[in-house]
Protein backbone atom coordinates (compact mmCIF):
# COMPACT_ATOMS: atom_id res chain seq x y z
CA UNK A 1 0.00 0.00 0.00
CA UNK A 2 1.53 3.21 -1.15
CA UNK A 3 0.27 7.11 -0.94
CA UNK A 4 1.90 9.72 -2.54
CA UNK A 5 1.71 13.57 -3.75
CA UNK A 6 0.98 14.41 0.74
CA UNK A 7 3.40 15.83 2.17
CA UNK A 8 1.11 17.45 5.10
CA UNK A 9 1.26 14.77 7.96
CA UNK A 10 -1.94 15.65 9.48
CA UNK A 11 -3.70 15.35 5.91
CA UNK A 12 -2.13 12.00 5.13
CA UNK A 13 -3.52 10.85 8.33
CA UNK A 14 -6.95 11.62 7.57
CA UNK A 15 -6.60 10.09 4.02
CA UNK A 16 -5.37 7.17 5.61
CA UNK A 17 -8.25 7.15 8.23
CA UNK A 18 -10.59 7.75 5.66
CA UNK A 19 -9.40 4.78 3.62
CA UNK A 20 -10.47 1.21 3.96
CA UNK A 21 -7.43 0.14 1.91
CA UNK A 22 -5.39 1.63 5.03
CA UNK A 23 -7.50 0.47 7.19
CA UNK A 24 -7.88 -3.07 6.43
CA UNK A 25 -4.64 -3.47 4.68
CA UNK A 26 -4.40 -7.10 6.91
CA UNK A 27 -7.89 -8.04 5.64
CA UNK A 28 -7.75 -8.18 1.98
CA UNK A 29 -11.09 -8.76 -0.35
CA UNK A 30 -10.86 -12.89 -1.70
CA UNK A 31 -10.30 -11.27 -5.46
CA UNK A 32 -9.73 -8.94 -7.94
CA UNK A 33 -13.39 -7.73 -8.27
CA UNK A 34 -13.40 -7.22 -4.33
CA UNK A 35 -10.63 -5.05 -4.28
CA UNK A 36 -12.08 -2.77 -7.45
CA UNK A 37 -15.40 -2.54 -5.21
CA UNK A 38 -13.04 -1.23 -2.29
CA UNK A 39 -11.25 0.36 -4.74
CA UNK A 40 -14.43 2.21 -5.83
CA UNK A 41 -15.42 3.34 -2.65
CA UNK A 42 -12.19 4.52 -0.95
CA UNK A 43 -11.95 6.96 -3.57
CA UNK A 44 -15.33 8.40 -2.89
CA UNK A 45 -13.96 8.32 0.75
CA UNK A 46 -10.82 9.99 0.46
CA UNK A 47 -12.10 12.72 -1.93
CA UNK A 48 -14.90 13.54 0.72
CA UNK A 49 -12.09 13.57 3.56
CA UNK A 50 -10.16 16.41 1.09
CA UNK A 51 -13.13 18.09 1.18
CA UNK A 52 -13.89 18.53 4.84
CA UNK A 53 -10.48 20.54 4.92
CA UNK A 54 -11.18 22.59 1.86
CA UNK A 55 -9.91 20.85 -1.35
CA UNK A 56 -12.46 21.33 -3.16
CA UNK A 57 -10.56 20.21 -6.37
CA UNK A 58 -8.49 17.07 -5.28
CA UNK A 59 -8.28 14.32 -7.48
CA UNK A 60 -8.02 10.62 -6.55
CA UNK A 61 -6.14 8.15 -8.93
CA UNK A 62 -5.72 4.59 -7.74
CA UNK A 63 -3.44 1.92 -10.00
CA UNK A 64 -3.25 -2.07 -9.20
CA UNK A 65 -0.07 -4.23 -9.94
CA UNK A 66 -1.85 -7.42 -10.04
CA UNK A 67 1.24 -9.04 -11.13
CA UNK A 68 2.90 -8.03 -7.88
CA UNK A 69 2.85 -11.09 -4.92
CA UNK A 70 1.23 -9.84 -2.82
CA UNK A 71 -1.09 -7.34 -5.23
CA UNK A 72 0.41 -4.00 -4.91
CA UNK A 73 -2.08 -0.64 -4.75
CA UNK A 74 -0.76 2.46 -5.22
CA UNK A 75 -2.88 5.52 -4.60
CA UNK A 76 -1.83 9.04 -5.74
CA UNK A 77 -3.65 11.99 -4.42
CA UNK A 78 -3.48 15.46 -6.07
CA UNK A 79 -5.47 18.16 -2.90
CA UNK A 80 -5.14 21.30 -5.40
CA UNK A 81 -5.79 24.42 -3.87
CA UNK A 82 -7.28 25.17 -0.53
CA UNK A 83 -10.69 26.99 -1.00
CA UNK A 84 -11.21 29.73 1.70
CA UNK A 85 -14.89 31.32 2.88
CA UNK A 86 -16.04 33.40 0.71
CA UNK A 87 -19.86 35.16 2.02
CA UNK A 88 -21.42 33.62 4.76
CA UNK A 89 -25.09 34.88 5.80
CA UNK A 90 -28.24 34.30 8.52
CA UNK A 91 -31.49 34.42 7.10
CA UNK A 92 -34.97 33.64 8.40
CA UNK A 93 -37.00 30.74 7.24
CA UNK A 94 -37.60 30.62 3.64
CA UNK A 95 -34.70 33.30 3.03
CA UNK A 96 -36.56 36.35 4.85
CA UNK A 97 -34.55 38.62 6.58
CA UNK A 98 -33.73 37.45 9.72
CA UNK A 99 -35.24 40.45 11.79
CA UNK A 100 -35.27 39.11 14.95
CA UNK A 101 -31.95 39.31 16.05
CA UNK A 102 -28.85 40.69 14.35
CA UNK A 103 -25.83 38.13 14.09
CA UNK A 104 -22.66 39.40 13.40
CA UNK A 105 -20.16 37.28 11.07
CA UNK A 106 -17.14 37.09 14.06
CA UNK A 107 -19.55 35.69 16.14
CA UNK A 108 -19.92 32.82 13.88
CA UNK A 109 -15.95 32.67 13.91
CA UNK A 110 -16.10 31.93 9.93
CA UNK A 111 -12.83 35.03 8.41
CA UNK A 112 -13.71 35.81 5.41
CA UNK A 113 -10.44 34.07 3.44
CA UNK A 114 -9.78 31.50 6.19
CA UNK A 115 -9.38 27.81 4.77
CA UNK A 116 -13.28 26.56 4.19
CA UNK A 117 -13.32 23.41 6.83
CA UNK A 118 -16.26 21.35 7.30
CA UNK A 119 -15.96 21.61 10.81
CA UNK A 120 -16.26 24.92 11.45
CA UNK A 121 -19.14 25.41 9.88
CA UNK A 122 -20.80 22.56 12.23
CA UNK A 123 -19.40 24.51 14.88
CA UNK A 124 -20.63 28.20 13.70
CA UNK A 125 -24.19 26.54 13.39
CA UNK A 126 -24.49 25.10 16.67
CA UNK A 127 -22.66 28.37 17.97
CA UNK A 128 -25.21 30.51 16.00
CA UNK A 129 -27.88 28.64 17.81
CA UNK A 130 -26.70 28.93 21.06
CA UNK A 131 -26.27 32.74 20.26
CA UNK A 132 -30.29 33.32 19.22
CA UNK A 133 -31.38 31.04 22.25
CA UNK A 134 -29.19 33.34 24.22
CA UNK A 135 -31.20 36.70 23.20
CA UNK A 136 -34.26 35.18 24.69
CA UNK A 137 -35.50 32.95 21.77
CA UNK A 138 -35.44 29.70 23.80
CA UNK A 139 -37.10 27.30 20.93
CA UNK A 140 -34.99 28.98 18.37
CA UNK A 141 -33.20 26.49 15.82
CA UNK A 142 -30.80 26.38 12.98
CA UNK A 143 -32.29 23.71 11.07
CA UNK A 144 -30.85 24.44 7.65
CA UNK A 145 -27.40 25.70 6.06
CA UNK A 146 -26.68 26.56 2.30
CA UNK A 147 -23.28 25.76 1.29
CA UNK A 148 -22.02 27.11 -2.69
CA UNK A 149 -18.82 26.10 -3.40
CA UNK A 150 -17.14 28.85 -6.33
CA UNK A 151 -14.64 27.44 -8.44
CA UNK A 152 -13.64 29.98 -10.27
CA UNK A 153 -12.54 31.90 -7.22
CA UNK A 154 -12.08 28.97 -4.78
CA UNK A 155 -14.47 30.12 -2.04
CA UNK A 156 -16.87 28.73 -0.44
CA UNK A 157 -20.15 30.24 0.63
CA UNK A 158 -22.41 29.53 3.43
CA UNK A 159 -26.01 30.69 4.38
CA UNK A 160 -27.67 29.32 7.72
CA UNK A 161 -31.43 29.49 8.31
CA UNK A 162 -32.53 30.25 12.11
CA UNK A 163 -36.12 29.55 13.00
CA UNK A 164 -36.07 31.91 15.99
CA UNK A 165 -39.86 31.24 17.05
CA UNK A 166 -41.13 33.48 19.49
CA UNK A 167 -39.29 35.47 22.18
CA UNK A 168 -39.69 33.24 25.80
CA UNK A 169 -41.47 35.08 28.73
CA UNK A 170 -40.78 33.13 32.22
CA UNK A 171 -44.25 32.01 34.02
CA UNK A 172 -45.46 30.29 36.41
CA UNK A 173 -42.75 27.46 38.57
CA UNK A 174 -43.54 24.48 39.52
CA UNK A 175 -41.74 22.11 41.73
CA UNK A 176 -41.31 18.42 42.05
CA UNK A 177 -39.55 16.21 44.56
CA UNK A 178 -39.95 17.93 47.61
CA UNK A 179 -39.95 15.97 49.79
CA UNK A 180 -39.20 17.31 53.39
CA UNK A 181 -38.15 21.23 52.37
CA UNK A 182 -39.70 23.99 52.67
CA UNK A 183 -41.38 25.25 49.17
CA UNK A 184 -41.16 28.37 50.04
CA UNK A 185 -37.14 28.31 50.97
CA UNK A 186 -36.88 27.03 46.97
CA UNK A 187 -39.07 29.30 45.57
CA UNK A 188 -36.81 32.07 47.22
CA UNK A 189 -34.05 30.91 45.36
CA UNK A 190 -35.73 32.00 41.51
CA UNK A 191 -33.69 34.95 40.48
CA UNK A 192 -36.74 36.29 38.26
CA UNK A 193 -40.01 38.02 38.56
CA UNK A 194 -42.55 35.88 36.23
CA UNK A 195 -42.98 37.73 32.92
CA UNK A 196 -38.72 38.17 32.14
CA UNK A 197 -37.36 37.84 29.59
CA UNK A 198 -35.82 34.57 28.73
CA UNK A 199 -32.20 34.10 29.07
CA UNK A 200 -30.09 30.63 29.74
CA UNK A 201 -27.90 31.75 32.79
CA UNK A 202 -31.26 32.65 34.91
CA UNK A 203 -32.09 29.00 34.59
CA UNK A 204 -28.45 28.27 35.40
CA UNK A 205 -28.20 30.47 38.06
CA UNK A 206 -31.58 29.21 39.91
CA UNK A 207 -30.15 25.85 39.39
CA UNK A 208 -26.67 26.61 41.38
CA UNK A 209 -28.74 28.93 44.03
CA UNK A 210 -30.65 25.71 44.81
CA UNK A 211 -28.07 23.45 44.80
CA UNK A 212 -25.93 25.33 47.22
CA UNK A 213 -28.93 24.85 49.69
CA UNK A 214 -27.38 21.43 50.21
CA UNK A 215 -30.24 19.54 51.32
CA UNK A 216 -30.56 18.14 47.06
CA UNK A 217 -28.42 15.12 45.34
CA UNK A 218 -28.96 17.01 41.64
CA UNK A 219 -31.05 19.79 41.02
CA UNK A 220 -32.87 20.71 37.12
CA UNK A 221 -34.53 23.63 36.14
CA UNK A 222 -36.19 23.79 32.48
CA UNK A 223 -38.94 25.37 30.72
CA UNK A 224 -41.81 23.34 29.95
CA UNK A 225 -42.40 22.36 26.39
CA UNK A 226 -45.10 24.58 25.52
CA UNK A 227 -45.68 28.17 26.04
CA UNK A 228 -48.77 28.92 28.61
CA UNK A 229 -51.44 31.73 28.55
CA UNK A 230 -50.56 35.00 27.76
CA UNK A 231 -47.36 34.35 26.08
CA UNK A 232 -45.38 33.09 29.35
CA UNK A 233 -44.10 29.83 29.47
CA UNK A 234 -43.76 27.50 33.02
CA UNK A 235 -40.26 25.97 34.48
CA UNK A 236 -40.40 23.20 35.92
CA UNK A 237 -37.65 22.68 38.75
CA UNK A 238 -37.16 18.86 39.99
CA UNK A 239 -35.39 18.29 42.74
CA UNK A 240 -33.72 14.85 44.45
CA UNK A 241 -33.22 15.04 48.18
CA UNK A 242 -30.47 13.71 49.63
CA UNK A 243 -30.18 11.41 53.22
CA UNK A 244 -31.23 14.08 55.88
CA UNK A 245 -27.97 12.53 58.06
CA UNK A 246 -24.41 12.19 57.23
CA UNK A 247 -21.56 10.44 58.69
CA UNK A 248 -17.94 10.72 57.67
CA UNK A 249 -14.40 10.61 58.60
CA UNK A 250 -10.67 12.17 57.94
CA UNK A 251 -7.40 10.97 58.31
CA UNK A 252 -4.06 12.95 58.12
CA UNK A 253 -0.22 11.95 58.99
CA UNK A 254 2.84 13.46 58.92
CA UNK A 255 6.02 12.65 60.38
CA UNK A 256 6.28 16.08 62.10
CA UNK A 257 2.97 16.28 63.17
CA UNK A 258 1.85 13.19 64.08
CA UNK A 259 -1.40 10.87 62.93
CA UNK A 260 -4.80 13.21 63.05
CA UNK A 261 -8.31 12.16 62.86
CA UNK A 262 -11.81 13.62 62.79
CA UNK A 263 -14.81 12.14 62.55
CA UNK A 264 -18.23 13.73 62.09
CA UNK A 265 -22.41 13.49 62.12
CA UNK A 266 -24.36 16.32 60.22
CA UNK A 267 -28.04 16.32 59.33
CA UNK A 268 -28.79 18.28 56.24
CA UNK A 269 -32.51 19.37 56.84
CA UNK A 270 -32.77 20.21 60.31
CA UNK A 271 -36.20 21.84 60.61
CA UNK A 272 -37.43 21.50 57.20
CA UNK A 273 -35.27 24.76 55.98
CA UNK A 274 -32.35 23.85 54.81
CA UNK A 275 -30.65 23.64 58.26
CA UNK A 276 -27.76 22.25 58.46
CA UNK A 277 -26.20 20.50 61.57
CA UNK A 278 -22.82 19.38 62.39
CA UNK A 279 -21.31 17.85 64.99
CA UNK A 280 -16.84 16.90 64.66
CA UNK A 281 -14.22 15.99 67.00
CA UNK A 282 -10.55 15.33 66.54
CA UNK A 283 -7.55 14.18 67.46
CA UNK A 284 -4.29 15.22 66.48
CA UNK A 285 -0.58 15.05 67.24
CA UNK A 286 -1.34 11.45 68.12
CA UNK A 287 2.66 9.95 68.53
CA UNK A 288 4.20 13.13 67.67
CA UNK A 289 6.26 12.08 70.69
CA UNK A 290 5.96 8.47 70.72
CA UNK A 291 9.37 7.78 72.63
CA UNK A 292 8.26 9.79 75.34
CA UNK A 293 5.75 8.28 78.23
CA UNK A 294 3.53 11.71 77.55
CA UNK A 295 1.95 10.95 74.90
CA UNK A 296 -0.78 11.03 75.62
CA UNK A 297 -0.39 15.25 77.01
CA UNK A 298 1.45 15.44 73.66
CA UNK A 299 -2.24 14.88 71.71
CA UNK A 300 -4.91 17.80 70.84
CA UNK A 301 -8.26 17.29 71.06
CA UNK A 302 -11.93 19.44 70.44
CA UNK A 303 -15.01 18.94 69.34
CA UNK A 304 -17.26 21.78 67.51
CA UNK A 305 -20.69 22.05 67.28
CA UNK A 306 -21.73 24.15 64.16
CA UNK A 307 -25.14 24.88 62.66
CA UNK A 308 -26.12 26.76 60.05
CA UNK A 309 -29.41 28.40 58.63
CA UNK A 310 -29.84 29.61 54.98
CA UNK A 311 -31.40 33.00 53.64
CA UNK A 312 -31.54 34.60 56.65
CA UNK A 313 -33.16 38.01 56.64
CA UNK A 314 -32.23 37.94 52.80
CA UNK A 315 -31.81 35.18 50.67
CA UNK A 316 -28.28 33.86 49.99
CA UNK A 317 -27.36 35.12 53.50
CA UNK A 318 -26.42 32.31 55.96
CA UNK A 319 -26.32 32.55 59.46
CA UNK A 320 -23.69 30.24 61.26
CA UNK A 321 -23.51 29.32 65.16
CA UNK A 322 -20.39 27.59 66.55
CA UNK A 323 -19.80 26.64 69.41
CA UNK A 324 -15.66 24.43 69.98
CA UNK A 325 -14.04 23.34 73.38
CA UNK A 326 -10.10 22.41 72.35
CA UNK A 327 -7.07 21.44 74.29
CA UNK A 328 -4.19 21.82 72.00
CA UNK A 329 -0.43 21.23 72.78
CA UNK A 330 1.71 22.12 70.08
CA UNK A 331 5.36 22.82 70.78
CA UNK A 332 4.80 26.66 71.49
CA UNK A 333 2.56 27.00 74.11
CA UNK A 334 -0.60 24.92 75.89
CA UNK A 335 -3.88 25.99 75.40
CA UNK A 336 -7.52 25.21 76.19
CA UNK A 337 -10.02 26.89 75.23
CA UNK A 338 -14.46 27.69 74.65
CA UNK A 339 -15.18 29.26 71.46
CA UNK A 340 -18.22 30.66 70.89
CA UNK A 341 -19.60 32.47 67.24
CA UNK A 342 -22.02 33.96 65.59
CA UNK A 343 -21.81 35.40 62.05
CA UNK A 344 -23.47 36.09 58.36
CA UNK A 345 -21.95 34.89 55.36
CA UNK A 346 -23.54 36.42 52.32
CA UNK A 347 -23.22 35.25 48.27
CA UNK A 348 -22.97 38.23 46.66
CA UNK A 349 -22.01 37.38 42.98
CA UNK A 350 -19.08 35.94 40.81
CA UNK A 351 -18.00 33.95 43.18
CA UNK A 352 -17.46 36.95 45.77
CA UNK A 353 -18.29 36.47 49.52
CA UNK A 354 -18.64 38.22 52.79
CA UNK A 355 -19.00 37.61 56.77
CA UNK A 356 -18.72 38.99 59.15
CA UNK A 357 -20.01 38.28 62.82
CA UNK A 358 -18.72 38.04 66.96
CA UNK A 359 -16.49 35.85 67.95
CA UNK A 360 -15.87 34.95 71.97
CA UNK A 361 -13.15 32.98 73.61
CA UNK A 362 -12.50 31.76 77.29
CA UNK A 363 -9.48 30.57 77.12
CA UNK A 364 -6.39 29.33 79.12
CA UNK A 365 -2.33 29.57 78.20
CA UNK A 366 0.80 27.85 79.70
CA UNK A 367 3.66 29.36 77.49
CA UNK A 368 6.96 28.93 78.81
CA UNK A 369 7.26 29.89 82.73
CA UNK A 370 3.71 32.04 82.10
CA UNK A 371 0.49 30.84 82.30
CA UNK A 372 -2.75 33.51 81.37
CA UNK A 373 -6.37 32.99 81.73
CA UNK A 374 -8.47 36.02 79.56
CA UNK A 375 -11.64 36.56 77.81
CA UNK A 376 -11.42 37.73 73.98
CA UNK A 377 -13.97 39.46 72.23
CA UNK A 378 -13.55 39.62 68.36
CA UNK A 379 -15.57 40.67 64.87
CA UNK A 380 -14.42 38.89 62.43
CA UNK A 381 -14.88 39.98 58.70
CA UNK A 382 -14.12 38.55 55.56
CA UNK A 383 -14.12 38.31 51.60
CA UNK A 384 -13.40 35.35 49.66
CA UNK A 385 -13.65 35.39 45.86
CA UNK A 386 -13.82 31.75 44.44
CA UNK A 387 -13.90 30.94 40.49
CA UNK A 388 -11.72 27.71 40.63
CA UNK A 389 -13.51 24.81 38.88
CA UNK A 390 -13.08 22.30 41.83
CA UNK A 391 -12.95 22.30 45.39
CA UNK A 392 -10.19 19.80 46.47
CA UNK A 393 -8.68 19.36 42.84
CA UNK A 394 -8.55 22.77 41.18
CA UNK A 395 -7.08 23.15 37.40
CA UNK A 396 -8.35 26.07 36.54
CA UNK A 397 -9.40 29.66 38.02
CA UNK A 398 -8.32 32.01 41.20
CA UNK A 399 -9.14 31.45 44.90
CA UNK A 400 -8.52 34.82 47.45
CA UNK A 401 -9.69 35.20 50.68
CA UNK A 402 -9.20 38.30 53.11
CA UNK A 403 -9.56 37.52 56.69
CA UNK A 404 -9.63 40.64 59.38
CA UNK A 405 -10.48 40.57 62.89
CA UNK A 406 -9.68 43.13 65.28
CA UNK A 407 -9.92 41.42 68.79
CA UNK A 408 -10.15 43.06 72.66
CA UNK A 409 -8.72 41.12 75.47
CA UNK A 410 -9.49 41.29 79.00
CA UNK A 411 -8.09 39.32 81.75
CA UNK A 412 -4.75 38.71 83.11
CA UNK A 413 -3.13 41.06 80.04
CA UNK A 414 -5.30 43.82 78.47
CA UNK A 415 -4.74 43.94 74.84
CA UNK A 416 -6.53 45.43 71.64
CA UNK A 417 -5.34 44.80 68.72
CA UNK A 418 -5.67 43.77 64.63
CA UNK A 419 -5.04 40.24 63.17
CA UNK A 420 -5.34 40.09 59.16
CA UNK A 421 -4.39 37.59 56.88
CA UNK A 422 -5.07 37.34 52.93
CA UNK A 423 -4.26 33.94 50.68
CA UNK A 424 -4.41 33.84 47.07
CA UNK A 425 -4.13 30.66 44.95
CA UNK A 426 -3.78 30.52 41.02
CA UNK A 427 -4.09 27.53 38.87
CA UNK A 428 -3.50 26.79 35.17
CA UNK A 429 -3.99 23.69 32.99
CA UNK A 430 -2.09 22.85 30.03
CA UNK A 431 -1.59 19.55 27.87
CA UNK A 432 -5.53 19.23 27.52
CA UNK A 433 -5.54 19.16 31.39
CA UNK A 434 -2.94 16.32 32.26
CA UNK A 435 -0.22 19.61 33.58
CA UNK A 436 -1.45 21.97 36.18
CA UNK A 437 0.48 24.56 37.77
CA UNK A 438 -0.47 25.52 40.85
CA UNK A 439 0.97 28.54 43.07
CA UNK A 440 0.10 29.88 46.55
CA UNK A 441 0.63 33.13 48.38
CA UNK A 442 -0.05 34.33 51.90
CA UNK A 443 0.30 37.94 54.27
CA UNK A 444 -0.22 38.02 57.54
CA UNK A 445 -0.39 40.88 60.05
CA UNK A 446 -1.42 41.77 63.41
CA UNK A 447 -0.85 45.63 64.72
CA UNK A 448 -1.93 47.38 67.92
CA UNK A 449 0.26 45.23 70.13
CA UNK A 450 3.63 43.55 71.15
CA UNK A 451 4.46 40.14 70.59
CA UNK A 452 3.99 39.79 74.62
CA UNK A 453 0.68 41.37 74.73
CA UNK A 454 -1.08 39.03 71.62
CA UNK A 455 -2.40 35.42 72.45
CA UNK A 456 -0.04 33.09 71.87
CA UNK A 457 -2.46 30.87 69.58
CA UNK A 458 -3.36 34.59 67.71
CA UNK A 459 0.35 35.04 67.01
CA UNK A 460 1.65 33.56 63.20
CA UNK A 461 3.74 30.31 62.62
CA UNK A 462 5.23 28.70 59.91
CA UNK A 463 6.02 25.25 58.78
CA UNK A 464 4.31 22.11 58.54
CA UNK A 465 1.87 20.33 55.68
CA UNK A 466 -0.83 23.19 55.10
CA UNK A 467 2.32 25.82 55.14
CA UNK A 468 5.81 25.02 54.37
CA UNK A 469 7.40 21.23 53.84
CA UNK A 470 9.67 20.23 54.89
CA UNK A 471 9.81 22.30 58.28
CA UNK A 472 8.26 20.95 61.44
CA UNK A 473 4.83 22.42 62.77
CA UNK A 474 5.61 26.19 63.53
CA UNK A 475 9.31 25.48 63.47
CA UNK A 476 9.54 28.39 61.12
CA UNK A 477 9.97 32.01 62.83
CA UNK A 478 11.37 33.43 66.28
CA UNK A 479 11.88 31.24 68.95
CA UNK A 480 11.84 31.71 72.77
CA UNK A 481 14.90 31.47 75.04
CA UNK A 482 14.29 27.52 75.60
CA UNK A 483 14.29 26.95 71.49
CA UNK A 484 10.56 26.64 71.21
CA UNK A 485 8.59 28.23 68.50
CA UNK A 486 7.31 31.63 69.85
CA UNK A 487 5.70 32.94 66.68
CA UNK A 488 5.42 36.55 65.70
CA UNK A 489 3.13 39.15 64.30
CA UNK A 490 3.57 38.55 60.44
CA UNK A 491 3.94 36.19 58.19
CA UNK A 492 4.76 35.63 54.11
CA UNK A 493 4.26 32.52 52.63
CA UNK A 494 5.11 31.41 48.76
CA UNK A 495 4.25 27.62 47.28
CA UNK A 496 4.18 26.34 43.77
CA UNK A 497 3.56 22.79 42.38
CA UNK A 498 3.38 21.51 39.17
CA UNK A 499 0.67 18.44 38.81
CA UNK A 500 0.97 16.09 36.48
CA UNK A 501 -0.94 13.48 35.78
CA UNK A 502 0.34 10.36 34.74
CA UNK A 503 -2.27 8.03 34.11
CA UNK A 504 -6.83 8.57 35.22
CA UNK A 505 -5.64 7.77 38.89
CA UNK A 506 -2.05 8.75 39.05
CA UNK A 507 -0.21 11.78 38.88
CA UNK A 508 3.09 13.55 40.84
CA UNK A 509 3.48 16.78 42.19
CA UNK A 510 7.11 18.74 42.15
CA UNK A 511 6.46 21.33 44.91
CA UNK A 512 8.60 23.94 46.53
CA UNK A 513 7.58 26.08 49.37
CA UNK A 514 9.05 29.12 51.17
CA UNK A 515 8.25 31.92 53.31
CA UNK A 516 9.10 33.46 56.97
CA UNK A 517 7.48 34.59 60.60
CA UNK A 518 8.79 38.42 61.55
CA UNK A 519 8.69 40.03 65.15
CA UNK A 520 7.61 43.22 63.08
CA UNK A 521 4.00 44.79 61.91
CA UNK A 522 5.37 43.34 57.98
CA UNK A 523 6.91 41.00 57.03
CA UNK A 524 10.70 42.08 56.56
CA UNK A 525 12.04 41.25 53.28
CA UNK A 526 16.00 41.50 54.76
CA UNK A 527 15.64 38.34 56.45
CA UNK A 528 16.23 35.58 55.45
CA UNK A 529 13.20 32.89 53.70
CA UNK A 530 12.89 29.67 54.51
CA UNK A 531 12.86 26.88 51.68
CA UNK A 532 11.43 23.45 51.49
CA UNK A 533 10.94 21.53 48.33
CA UNK A 534 9.94 17.79 47.83
CA UNK A 535 7.97 15.65 45.41
CA UNK A 536 4.58 14.09 45.70
CA UNK A 537 2.21 10.98 44.72
CA UNK A 538 -1.47 12.22 44.03
CA UNK A 539 -4.39 8.90 43.73
CA UNK A 540 -7.15 10.19 42.18
CA UNK A 541 -10.46 9.19 43.38
CA UNK A 542 -14.03 10.21 43.06
CA UNK A 543 -14.61 11.79 46.20
CA UNK A 544 -10.81 14.13 45.57
CA UNK A 545 -7.21 13.27 45.57
CA UNK A 546 -5.36 11.27 48.15
CA UNK A 547 -1.80 13.01 49.02
CA UNK A 548 1.71 11.89 50.20
CA UNK A 549 4.51 14.32 50.18
CA UNK A 550 7.96 14.32 50.89
CA UNK A 551 9.66 17.36 51.63
CA UNK A 552 13.05 18.11 52.25
CA UNK A 553 14.16 21.70 54.23
CA UNK A 554 16.80 23.20 51.74
CA UNK A 555 18.31 25.59 54.17
CA UNK A 556 17.87 23.83 57.88
CA UNK A 557 18.44 25.28 61.07
CA UNK A 558 20.57 22.95 63.69
CA UNK A 559 17.76 20.10 65.53
CA UNK A 560 15.74 20.70 62.13
CA UNK A 561 14.58 17.58 60.88
CA UNK A 562 16.29 16.08 57.43
CA UNK A 563 13.22 15.37 55.92
CA UNK A 564 9.35 15.42 56.55
CA UNK A 565 6.30 12.61 54.95
CA UNK A 566 2.83 14.08 54.69
CA UNK A 567 -0.23 12.60 54.06
CA UNK A 568 -3.94 13.86 53.32
CA UNK A 569 -6.90 13.92 51.49
CA UNK A 570 -7.00 16.58 48.58
CA UNK A 571 -4.65 19.08 47.21
CA UNK A 572 -2.30 21.13 49.45
CA UNK A 573 -3.97 24.33 48.23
Amino acid sequence: MDLTGIDDSELRELIEEASSLFSLADDPPPSLVGLQRRIEADRGRVEAALRSVGYYAGTVDVAVDSAADPIEVRIAVEPGPRYTFGEVAVVGPEGRPLEEVTVERDALALPQGAPALARDVVAAQSRLEELVVARGYAFAEVPDREIVVDHSDRTMDVTFVVAPGDAVLLGPVTIRGLERVDEDLVRGRIPWDPGARFRPELLARARERISDLGPFASVRVDLAEETGADGLTPVVVEVVERPRRVIGAAVAFSTTEGLGVEAFWGHRNLFGGGEQFDISGFASGIGVDSVSADVVEETDFGIDVEFRKPDVFAVDQTLIASLELLTERPEAYDREAVTASVRLSRVLSGGLTAGYGVTVERSRIQEAERSTTSTLFGVPLSVAWDVTDDLLDPSEGVRTELLTTPWVQSGAADARFLASRWTTSAYQSFLEDDLTLAGRVSFGSIAGAEVEEIPADKRFYAGGGGSIRGFGFQRVGPADAFGDPRGGRSLFEIGAELRYRLTDTIGIVPFVDGGNVFDTTLPSFDEELKWGAGLGLRYFTGFGPLRADVAVPLNPEPGDDRWALYLSIGQAF
